[in-house]
């Protein structure tokens, strides 16, 4: 009997202990490690705006070095993510930063304004940095993304895709091309992208006529700002007469097609710019890519 107590009170004496909870088995909190170097973090200095990741010391002046032959390039960007999934036209937001930092240290990023009017600085290499269809992300990531290091953008945009599921509104657009910098700079530029997204070159030209003019009329309602530029959709119908004709007609200045070359800045052919269009590689696949085309 007393055998039989004595094990009732061991069992007891175990089943206590296991769920007491010992001071030293507890987690320890979470040491953070100041000293430790800062890679990436989330900025929430954009009021108002979605937080995005950003580089340090990206924001720190840099030269961009002299050139005796300066160059334009002109890249092509469609969806910006957060990883990279999806397809080929969706760029990573770690990738596409680190574009922007090797953009940055070596172009004078501009638009097409200044280059058309002849007013950008022809000293040293120019970029163009153009994103094609209107997608949300532009203003999700994009926006506060150049908005914080004040980097200019040219975005084309397709009026019928506008408010659709995946794109951005009229209300997002206009308050990004109402955007200025504290020094009253414009750093977002919205041209045509055609109306519907057809290929050009199987167009008629009255189609063609109507694609041209209804896109770049309701922009211009849209932002209260001039559409100047066509950018081709797919790249189709590049150099063809008749688009080039009714581009010209509609009061554009300048189309940009899909083919990756680089021009001398003194002597850029308006009516056919070309683009590197990127996908969804390395920033080290990215520099190659350029360098290739500039022969720097």
């Amino acid at each position: 009997m007393k055998h039989s107590i004595l094990i009732i009170l061991l069992v007891s004496l175990m089943f206590g202990l296991s769920a007491e909870v010992i001071p030293e088995q507890q987690s320890a909190p979470l040491i953070r490690n100041d000293e430790a170097p800062a890679v990436r973090y989330w900025s929430t200095r954009d009021q108002g705006l979605l937080p995005v990741q950003t580089l340090v010391g990206f924001d720190t002046p840099s030269q961009v070095p002299p050139r005796k032959d300066p160059k334009l390039l002109v890249v092509l960007y469609h969806n910006i993510v957060f990883g990279r999934t999806g397809n080929v036209y969706n760029r990573d937001l770690y990738n596409f930063e680190h574009d922007l930092a090797f953009l940055k240290r070596n172009f004078t990023i501009t638009n097409f304004r200044a280059i058309l009017n002849g007013t950008s600085l022809a000293k040293t290499d120019q970029v163009i940095i153009t994103f094609d269809d209107g997608d949300l992300s532009i203003y999700a990531i994009v926006y506060p993304l150049f908005r914080q290091y004040e980097l200019e953008a040219t975005i084309f945009l397709v009026p019928n895709f506008i408010g659709e599921v995946g794109y951005m509104s009229w209300d997002q657009i206009r308050e990004m091309s109402d955007y200025r910098t504290s020094s009253g700079r414009k750093l977002f530029f919205f041209e045509s992208h055609s109306l519907t997204h057809r290929m050009m070159a199987e167009l008629s030209v009255e189609e063609i006529r109507h694609e041209l003019q209804a896109s770049k009329q309701i922009i211009e309602e849209q932002t209260g700002e001039p559409v100047t530029v066509l950018a081709l959709p797919f790249g189709n119908g590049a150099g063809e007469s008749k688009i080039i004709n009714e581009a010209r007609n509609a009061g554009y200045q300048a189309i940009r097609t899909s083919i990756a070359e680089v021009v001398p800045t003194k002597s850029i052919h308006a009516w056919s710019i070309g683009a590197m269009n990127v996908e969804n590689y390395s920033t080290d696949v990215f520099v190659q890519k350029v360098l290739a085309l500039t022969g720097r």
